[in-house]
């Protein structure tokens, strides 16, 4: 009995080691990956840093997640020809989780955002209708291992949106913003941003029904997004929304200052 004992303690610490190792191994990668991702406003160091992650890294799953980070830096930037061969060679079957009866990309949502949000609406913005319909066929091999996941269906919405079909997802957004969502696969930690980006497509249908007071509505939830996050700066200007600009206490104090000086002026 006491060896069995023993084997099963044995068996339990050889696990916690490797799982200890394989999240340190991942958090190391994490941050190589998020290093790349900072430089995306300076664009010849952040392809030149992708490019030599995806040449020179070992791990295939971390190779296909930059690759995802190269393919939105080639959105970004425009570049069209490389888009078209970097979306081709992109194994999306990597980042999915590795048992099959498990459905979905649990470990790998975030770069499940680039490609069902973050690239068609740069897409969108750009009009380049054709580069989306070429990412629609990509992912739709994917449609159903991962229809119950949260991104995927707003993905789905988010078309009738670009194309302004049926209710252009207005109904699902809505739903989605009520925290109707619980039947679906997402993580918890990337909740607020997907309610962020919807509603902001919502403003806009109501910017367009001329429903001023709802719009005033979403802008006032959105000003924090808009103002102190660079995504929702990127994702409100890709929607053609302007946040309005508050006069702050400093411009108020100059403001005052001015004054009391013109006032002095005239009266010398």
């Amino acid at each position: 009995m006491n060896l069995l004992i023993n084997v099963v303690l044995m068996a339990i610490s050889v696990y916690m080691f490797y799982r200890v190792f394989k999240l340190s191994a991942r958090g190391k990668l994490n941050r190589a990956m998020l290093a790349i991702l900072d430089q995306i406003d300076e664009r010849d160091t952040f392809f030149e840093q992708a490019d030599a992650f995806i040449a020179e890294q070992k791990d295939a799953e971390y190779v296909q997640k930059v690759s995802v980070l190269r393919l939105w830096g080639d959105t970004f930037y425009a570049r069209d020809a490389e888009f078209k061969e970097h979306l081709e060679a992109l194994n999306i079957d990597l980042l999915l989780n590795p048992d099959g009866k498990n459905k979905g990309y649990d470990p790998n949502e975030d770069s499940f955002f680039y490609l069902y949000c973050a690239i068609p609406n740069r897409l969108y913005y750009r009009k380049a209708d054709g580069l989306r319909e070429l990412l629609d066929e990509k992912l739709s091999a994917y449609a159903d291992t991962n229809k119950f996941t949260l991104l995927r269906r707003i993905y789905e919405e988010n078309r009738k949106f670009y194309s302004r079909t049926e209710d252009s997802g207005k109904t699902f957004i809505t739903s989605l913003l009520e925290g109707d969502y619980g039947g679906f696969k997402y993580s918890k930690q990337l909740i607020g941003l997907y309610k962020h980006c919807e509603e902001a497509i919502l403003a806009v249908l109501y910017q367009e029904e001329g429903n001023t007071e709802e719009y005033d509505n979403c802008i006032q939830d959105l000003k924090d997004f808009g103002t102190n996050t660079r995504l929702g700066k990127r994702w409100l200007s890709e929607l053609g929304i302007s946040l309005p600009v508050e006069e702050s206490e400093t411009d108020e104090e100059e403001e005052a200052v001015t004054e009391e000086e013109t006032k002095e002026e005239e009266t010398e």
